[in-house]
């Protein structure tokens, strides 16, 4: 049957670019089973009109999906109390993003396909085979197009990249796949344009250079790679050349001045890191993270999964890795162009990516990069072996890379795809259907003690709308609880939790506040239904303990309408607060405030 669908096909999705598009997509079959995770509960109720949250100000986008902490800090306020985000978020945060055309996509996924979220992912994965469509030509035009060169290896490790996971199977994420097409089809106009000087070609290259722009802040990759082009590849005179880049940069600029009237960025996140509002930040993390990338691109080292390791040995090895790989293809880049055009292209693809956490997801343009670097290495590696050459000194890294590139990374890319819910169903997704919300107390406010991460407690109720149950007037998220936490009662109105690890995952959970503005001892956050007073704090700042002091009592269940439950391994559990005196520990396996 497969040999049948081929064999209809156009002929240039037959051959290897066949073979390629159909393996990654069984190996993304995960996708399928995703369902909505995090954001896409939120992405739904505004494209749906069901939001639960209130809007914010957003001049550019469509609905205003990517806009969710726009730094107003009367708004953050009003969220932290509904509970959307914990009280220890930092009101003059933001991470608001100009992405029009991704959110045209998500009207159609939310418009159309609400009752069937398999279809909104295969939706998706249409313009994830696009987007291997147009980077197998890209190769071909780059490398050059006999299937046995470059341009085949080139390929079969950009179809096989487990980085490509998480962008292609979350909705959310949809933007990173999109702005990375439209980066290859500019990137190929463009070589079009300075191959045969037709300047149709250079509008089609500004005009997919502006899509990508209001796809994803990625999509500025096309303008490195385009620099790095112009360097290597282009072969007119220096001075065309760089004006062959006015287009691009002009754009760029009316893009960049337009993002900022309308108050886009990251500010005051310690994930977001935005240069021109935190340069110094900005360049005090660079050099770990553009390491961590590097070696998560061509070794298939995925961060998000190497977090635990110690930072120290982990940096160690990662640079060793990469030290060794650069004296491997120090020959190559020597003697090749298009390998130079590759490997300073990645290069400064890996810088804007450094602007947040490590993460596999943030690969995709690098990924475009290290995929023709690699595929020009094994194919000059494989014409020498053959000729006899054996090069037995640089043999051992290419097995390492062969290994990463075709062994370890297509068994990463089905984890990838399904890591979402694979972390989220444990952590919020089966506790948010189990909180035991009814018609009857929908009024009610449903204090969560310990979440595993207080961060994204704040999607419990857009898990619960989305699956048609009912929903809590607030739900209030106290502590992350991983670590265990111990709760002791002040007063009838009060009582203190303590967790020597922190009341937040600084690290993990650092996208609400910027480490840099920690708290102090004697701080203050007022909600409506809850003032917290920072009673210590670690040496980062991280409050240690804090008092929660509420409106009404605690105790007396029958006068208030406060719920508090525990999160007993994904099954939030009721808790009676009954005594002054009372002295709780807690973990994620407890399930009763008698233990």
């Amino acid at each position: 049957m497969v040999a049948k669908i081929r064999e209809a096909l156009p002929l240039p999705l037959q051959g290897y670019i066949f073979w390629g598009c159909f393996l990654s997509l069984c190996l993304l079959s995960p996708a399928l089973w995703l369902g909505l995770q995090l954001d896409d509960y939120f992405h739904w109720s505004l494209v749906t009109g069901q939001s639960l949250v209130p809007m914010a100000a957003d001049q550019g986008g469509v609905f205003g999906l990517f806009n969710f902490i726009d730094g107003n800090s009367e708004r953050t306020h009003k969220l932290m109390d509904v509970g959307m985000i914990p009280w220890w978020t930092l009101d003059s945060v933001q991470y608001a993003f100009w992405r029009p055309v991704s959110e045209l996509t998500h009207a159609i996924d939310y418009g159309l396909l609400t009752s069937f979220p398999w279809l909104m992912h295969v939706h998706g994965l249409v313009y994830f085979v696009a987007l291997l469509y147009v980077a197998a030509k890209l190769f071909e035009d780059i490398q050059g197009q006999a299937m046995s060169t470059a341009a085949c290896w080139a390929f079969w490790v950009f179809a096989l990249a487990y980085s490509h996971g998480v962008p292609a199977a979350w909705l959310a994420n949809r933007n990173a796949v999109l702005a990375t097409l439209f980066v290859v089809l500019t990137l190929r106009a463009h070589h079009r344009w300075r191959q045969s000087e037709c300047y149709g070609a250079l509008g089609w290259a500004v005009l997919f250079f502006c899509a990508g722009l209001l796809s994803g802040e990625l999509a500025v990759s096309a303008g490195l790679y385009l620099f790095s082009y112009a360097l290597f590849i282009d072969k007119s005179s220096l001075v065309q050349r760089f004006m062959s880049l006015v287009p691009y940069g002009l754009l760029g600029v009316v893009w960049l001045l337009f993002r900022a009237g309308m108050e886009y960025g990251a500010k005051n996140s310690g994930h977001y890191i935005d240069p021109s509002y935190d340069a110094l930040l900005f360049i005090q993390v660079l050099g770990e993270r553009a390491v961590t990338l590097l070696a998560a691109n061509f070794f298939a080292l995925p961060p998000e999964l190497l977090s635990l390791v110690p930072s120290g040995p982990k940096f160690i090895v990662q640079c060793v890795l990469l030290v060794l790989l650069s004296i491997v293809i120090a020959p190559l880049v020597i003697d090749d162009r298009r390998a130079r055009f590759w490997l300073l292209g990645l290069l400064l693809c890996v810088l804007p990516v450094c602007a947040t956490i490590p993460h596999s997801r943030l690969l995709m343009c690098v990924s475009i990069g290290g995929a023709g670097l690699l595929g020009l290495l094994f194919a000059r590696w494989w014409q020498d072996w053959k000729a006899g050459a054996k090069h037995w000194l640089v043999f051992p890294m290419i097995v390492v890379l062969l290994f990463a590139q075709f062994i370890l990374s297509p068994l990463l890319l089905p984890l990838e795809a399904a890591s979402i819910r694979l972390a989220m169903d444990g952590s919020l997704n089966s506790g948010a259907k189990n909180l035991p919300i009814n018609d009857s107390n929908t009024n009610d406010t449903i204090v969560l003690i310990n979440p595993p991460m207080s961060s994204v407690a704040g999607y419990i109720s857009g898990v619960r709308a989305f699956a048609g149950l009912p929903i809590a007037k607030y739900t209030l998220p106290l502590v992350s609880g991983r670590q265990g936490v111990t709760l002791a009662m002040v007063d009838e109105y009060a009582f203190d939790i303590t967790s020597e690890h922190g009341l937040y995952d600084a690290h993990n959970e650092g996208l609400l506040r910027d480490p840099n503005q920690g708290f102090s001892v004697g701080d203050e956050v007022v909600t409506e239904q809850v003032t917290v007073t920072i009673i210590a704090v670690s040496d980062a700042n991280v409050p240690t303990t804090a008092r929660f002091r509420f409106q009404q009592s605690v105790l007396n269940e029958d006068e208030n309408n406060l719920q508090f439950y525990l999160w007993a391994n994904g099954k939030p559990v009721l808790c009676e607060l009954h005594s002054v005196d009372q002295v709780i520990q807690l973990m994620l396996v407890t399930n009763s405030c008698d233990a």
